[in-house]
């Protein structure tokens, strides 16, 4: 079922308005801005988590133990390289999940449209951070509107890849990206790097306005 943007669930809606409510689905909380968060505990049989425009989807066998996870919608961050708003997943430990769930964000008709759009993540804590866009085995099935794709486990055991291999985390950034294999390819102030295009490093090359 399709989703306008910014399109709250009635239950999302419910617990917004009455966060001090015991509700089956979840704890919400919406801030003066709008942004929200959920948590909620997931087992073994999976769920779903919805906020604002994205839906992560946490299927069967993702978990071997109940877990309390949280998603948070974040609308702007300081490194440039997202196609809309950015969204958090916290878990209780980088291990939580065993399989991959998958997270799919509602965006504009053209966005969802190009081939370019994946769904990346964010390496946090280093310098320079860095969006990588998803590599899934499969290619996914989004709905319209939506890009979507696995949350792979990895970006939270080893985010860092072969660059910091001790890198650990259990909040992770995911938004919209724009694949690239060249900096041409991407918006003015932006360069192509780790395969997305993003926020331009000092010195490196980067995409420029046209005299």
């Amino acid at each position: 079922m399709q989703r306008g943007l910014l399109k709250y669930w009635p239950c999302r809606v419910t617990a917004v308005l009455a966060v001090t409510t015991a509700l089956s689905c979840g704890t919400g909380i919406r801030d003066g801005e709008g942004p929200l968060f959920e948590s909620k505990v997931i087992g073994q049989q999976g769920g779903r988590i919805e906020v604002g425009e994205a839906t992560l989807d946490i299927w069967k066998d993702c978990l071997s133990a109940p877990a309390l996870i949280t998603l948070r919608r974040v609308p702007a961050i300081t490194h440039t390289g997202a196609v809309g708003p950015v969204f958090e997943i916290e878990i209780p430990a980088p291990d939580t999940f065993i399989n991959d769930p998958q997270i799919g964000i509602q965006t504009w008709p053209d966005v969802a449209k190009a081939s370019t759009s994946v769904i990346g993540f964010l390496i946090p804590g280093v310098d320079g951070a860095q969006w990588v866009p998803d590599s899934p085995a499969v290619l996914p099935v989004c709905d319209s509107g939506v890009v979507c794709g696995p949350v792979q486990i990895l970006s939270f055991t080893k985010p860092g890849g072969s660059t910091n291999p001790t890198l650990t985390t259990s909040k992770l950034d995911l938004a919209i990206v724009q694949k690239c294999s060249g900096t041409s390819e991407c918006p003015v102030n932006q360069a192509c790097s780790s395969g997305a295009c993003q926020a331009c490093a000092t010195g490196g090359e980067c995409k420029r306005a046209t005299p």
